[in-house]
């Protein structure tokens, strides 16, 4: 199988970096730098492959040393990480990524360089949980005492006094997300939510940080599992790579899709801006789906991808870069 580029970060620099036979590969491959400027892409020699077509056993092994590449080099390095399978062909064309993508990826590796990911996760301890919420909640007491004094308690009762509970318990998991949240933040750059995995946990979010403040962040931790009487379980995962605040999406455009995209719009010679939207209105308007049949519904799908591929085309050349961030929807 013919070798290309594996492309796993980018980090700061001018010289030539050889971090050793760490990468992705049949046996563990050298991992270098390929430089332009004052910025380097760490690569290795790795066989050409797309990933979402491997057995899964394949891909969980090579994203496991994607990570640990990414790992390493931060020992020495601030490095803004790729998409995991990002390969270009030629070491030219991973020059060439270096060069269209500049002025980009020189601005994020100065805003995050000494710059580090920790990744927070609280789960409930819930009997523990149960016994502080009874304890604190007067209305869950005084059902408790109503049911006692009576022989058999009714399945109202019984419903009654769960709902209770439940409110209580939903309303500590607000109270102490919000502490969490609000105490953490203030020693972060900034915060990225993440969904919650199951019911026990009640908060997962990545903070971004400097690394000088690790270990006064680690402190605040420490002090809200005090702060909440051992109900909750802390886990702080890192320091991680910026997966969650700076992730470059490179993405080679075929030249083949664009030969067929200009076919579709019946263009020639040199693209614009203009002449591509002026030639999707005159189209657009001949097989929109509310003025033809159902069979030529699928004539509009084409055309709408033929127009997103000529204007990323325009737009970026063969070669689209951009920065991916988790949504952030704290206040």
């Amino acid at each position: 199988m013919r070798n290309g580029i594996y492309i796993y970060g980018v980090i700061a620099t001018s010289s030539m970096q050889d971090f050793g036979a760490i990468g992705i590969g049949n046996k563990p491959t050298k991992v270098w730098t390929i430089g332009c400027k004052d910025v380097a892409a760490v690569v290795s020699a790795s066989p050409l492959v797309v990933y979402n077509s491997l057995a899964q056993e394949k891909t969980v092994k090579d994203l496991v040393i994607h990570q640990f590449v990414i790992e390493k080099v931060m020992e020495q390095f601030t490095i803004i990480p790729l998409k995991f399978g990002t390969m270009v062909k030629t070491e030219e064309e991973a020059i060439t990524f270096l060069e269209k993508g500049y002025p980009l990826l020189s601005s994020e590796l100065g805003k995050m360089e000494g710059n580090i990911e920790l990744d927070v996760v609280a789960t409930w301890e819930l009997p523990k949980v149960l016994r502080t919420v009874v304890r604190d909640s007067h209305l869950i007491q005084n059902k408790q005492k109503e049911i006692a004094l009576k022989d058999t308690a009714s399945v109202e009762d019984k419903v009654a006094l769960g709902q209770l509970v439940e409110q209580a318990l939903q309303a500590r998991k607000a109270d102490n997300y919000e502490l969490m949240l609000q105490t953490l933040k203030e020693r972060a750059t900034d915060v990225c939510l993440h969904d919650l995995a199951n019911d026990e946990m009640i908060f997962n979010a990545a903070f971004l940080l400097k690394k000088k403040d690790e270990e006064s962040f680690t402190e605040l931790v420490h002090a809200l599992d005090q702060k909440l009487e051992d109900t909750v379980k802390f886990r702080v995962i890192g320091p991680l790579p910026l997966y969650s605040f700076s992730t470059i999406l490179f993405e080679s455009i075929d030249p083949h899709s664009v030969e067929e995209a200009k076919k579709t719009f019946g263009l020639h010679g040199e693209l614009t801006d203009k002449t591509i939207r002026d030639t999707y209105r005159q189209l657009a308007r001949q097989c929109h789906p509310d003025k033809k049949s159902a069979k030529d519904t699928m004539d509009f799908s084409l055309l709408h991808a033929a127009y997103k591929t000529l204007m990323n085309f325009v737009e970026n050349g063969l070669m689209q870069i951009e920065v991916y961030q988790w949504k952030k929807d704290f206040q």
